[in-house]
């Protein structure tokens, strides 16, 4: 070994290992998408079912996806679908998707007269083989309210979709209004996009080594109404003193639990596996402390668009912190 400690850069044995900031922003996008899912921020999609303002939200259609061929991929009007069963803050339960209707013939999950498969994140089934553009694809499903995503990257990247909700306005046109834009790089309102600033300080916890790490967490919230925008911002203000446990990234992705597999489509041991409440049993990592929270005023961007922000401080205790390296997998699934 050339050289001594003195040398070395301290607690990262390989400067491309994951530190505690990528830790809190996978664990705090896994515990909002989870308690908002679980305080029943969820809609049950039923055949038939119309909006408020009409349309048919259980109809799928074409989606414009330069990946596939025409009539292979077909999308709901909302995307964020629901995979997670289990839920006890409501007593109403999501809907688990059993099978899809094609001109009025119902096909289940893994048939093989027309197999598909189910892309939860982006709301869509795929088909294996192109069905005519003329299909009629009907699809009892649930979808999530709030959109939690990482804030990284969707100011440029994605493009934000208002009036998602009001299906009855084209949804059915192929390539039209705000649903022209592929679901990788849509973002549907009301969203909560989570910023973790890498630490900001550090303190002393005891004689002997130790240290409180301390970082910031921002989230910006971003709805088409005042009371919605006023609504989650409260909901993250309502976390405040308080600890939450944290999940060990690494060794979940080497235990294969994660729910999504590179298509997105639900891994076998999903459930219960994967759920938000078994990965902190089972891939226990440390405790973080919630502090300090505090809100900025909401600001309207335009007649249908909310803006607002809150941040609360984190503390985790550091003896020996081992820095881990995430897999590319959990990476490219979030």
């Amino acid at each position: 070994m050339v050289g001594g400690p003195h040398t070395k850069l301290s607690n990262l044995p390989n400067a491309q290992d994951a530190t505690l900031s990528n830790i809190l922003l996978d664990n705090f996008i896994a515990f909002y998408d989870w308690g908002f899912l679980d305080r029943g921020s969820f809609y049950n999609i039923k055949i038939p079912q119309s909006g408020i303002y009409g349309g048919d939200r259980h109809k799928l259609r074409t989606a414009d996806d330069p990946n596939y061929t025409d009539g292979q991929v077909w999308e709901g009007y909302r995307q964020n679908w629901v995979w997670e069963s289990g839920v006890d803050g409501t007593t109403e339960q999501p809907i688990n998707i059993s099978g899809v209707f094609v001109d009025g013939s119902f096909y289940a999950t893994g048939n093989v007269s027309k197999p598909f498969y189910i892309d939860y994140p982006n709301g869509r089934v795929v088909f294996d083989t192109a069905l005519a553009t003329t299909s009629t694809v009907q699809l009892e499903y649930s979808h999530k309210w709030v959109q939690v995503i990482p804030a990284e990257g969707v100011s440029w990247f994605r493009q934000i979709q208002q009036r998602s909700f009001r299906n009855e306005e084209g949804f059915q046109v192929s390539a039209s209004g705000g649903w022209a834009q592929l679901g990788e790089t849509r973002v549907q309102l009301p969203a909560l996009a989570i910023e973790v600033i890498p630490a900001r300080s550090m303190e002393g916890y005891q004689l002997g080594g130790g240290q409180w790490v301390n970082n910031d967490v921002i989230f910006h919230v971003i709805s088409e109404n005042h009371w919605e925008c006023n609504n989650i911002m409260d909901a993250t203000l309502y976390q405040n003193d308080r600890t939450i446990h944290l999940f060990n990234p690494t060794t979940v992705g080497i235990s294969g639990v994660y729910p999504y597999n590179y298509r997105n489509e639900l891994n076998e041991n999903a459930i219960p596996s994967g759920l938000y409440p078994k990965l902190i049993d089972n891939f226990f990592y440390r405790k973080c402390w919630i502090n300090s929270s505090r809100a900025q005023d909401v600001t309207q961007i335009s007649p249908d668009l909310y803006i607002g922000s809150t941040r609360c401080r984190t503390q985790v205790k550091w003896g020996k912190l081992k820095f881990m390296k995430i897999s590319k997998k959990w990476l490219t699934s979030r």
